[in-house]
């Protein structure tokens, strides 16, 4: 089996109920998640019976009918209480989110494609980004998707379709399309039919077929026109039109790793060009040079200035 994506709520749970041996749950697990629980499932397979039992007189205990009964619990079983309810507070959200909420991500320079819950709809997960939905959002024709980073989407069924980011939603109606969220900035490419891009705020603009728009510096941009029928990411090479060096940035920190520095750069500039998805080197080359930027790159650290 490929475990290389499978949720970490998953793995905890197989773990937990025996499919997972320990080793096989450390390697899906953060050190930190790791430690926490094999320290409660350690604890609580080490209590043992307190030597020391309550004995009780049974003449006592029948003295009077009208006598409520007390039972005194042991040292153990009071252990067993605390360990069942220590259990339910850190494994019981995490099962019960596990069932209701499916996520997939990526790390850096991967992609990734998903078929969706409806049966005809896709995703195709550039580098270091994240979907998620909840199972509820797609039933009686609702379809809501989360998402962080970049993706390409073809929803050719009709119906309602969201895909929410921090900086905003895109609604469509079959139709097939780019989001590309960071921070506040908000992409959107159009490659068939119609969409609708919102602001947290409400401001929203419509682009159909070969338009697309960004909302940067709290307004959305006049529509650019381009003429592909599929993202070039897809395949070898990423292309930008007039796009602000933050997101270019954000494209070599997704597809490379990199850790960047910037120094005194005015990141609203913009960038239109072409770069390899393979070749860092080129890529820098390409970019900087031609912005009138300074780079050094150490260690996978882009340091930036002016």
């Amino acid at each position: 089996m490929d475990n290389k994506h499978i949720d970490k709520d998953q793995i905890l749970a197989q773990w937990l109920n025996g499919e997972l041996t320990t080793k096989e749950a450390k390697t899906h697990l953060a050190p930190e998640e790791f430690s926490k629980y094999q320290q409660i499932i350690s604890e609580v397979g080490q209590w043992v019976p307190a030597h020391d039992q309550q004995v009780f007189d049974p003449q006592e205990i029948l003295k009077s009918k009208k006598e409520a009964k007390v039972v005194r619990m042991s040292i153990w079983q009071y252990a067993s209480i605390a360990a069942a309810i220590l259990l339910a507070l850190f494994v019981g959200p995490i099962l019960y989110q596990s069932l209701t909420t499916v996520s997939h991500e990526t790390a850096f320079g991967e992609m990734k494609t998903i078929s969706l819950p409806d049966g005809s709809s896709s995703i195709m997960l550039s580098a270091n980004s994240k979907v998620s939905w909840k199972k509820s959002h797609w039933r009686k024709g609702k379809r809501l998707l989360t998402l962080s980073g970049k993706a390409y989407i073809d929803v050719p069924q009709k119906g309602a379709f969201d895909v929410i980011t921090e900086a905003g939603t895109v609604s469509v109606l079959g139709t097939r399309f780019v989001v590309h969220q960071i921070d506040e900035v908000l992409h959107a490419q159009c490659y068939e039919g119609r969409v609708r891009a919102s602001n947290p705020k409400g401001k929203s603009i419509e682009i159909s077929q070969g338009e697309s728009s960004l909302f940067f510096n709290g307004k959305w941009s006049p529509k650019e026109l381009f003429d592909l029928d599929f993202p070039e990411w897809i395949k070898d090479h990423i292309s930008f039109t007039n796009t602000p060096i933050k997101l270019v940035l954000d494209e070599l920190h997704a597809n490379y790793g990199l850790t960047i520095k910037v120094g005194q750069v005015n990141l609203a500039r913009r960038f239109t060009g072409s770069i390899p998805k393979d070749d860092l080197d080129q890529s820098l080359k390409i970019i900087f040079p031609t912005l009138g930027i300074d780079y050094r790159l150490e260690d996978n650290t882009l340091y930036l200035s002016e």
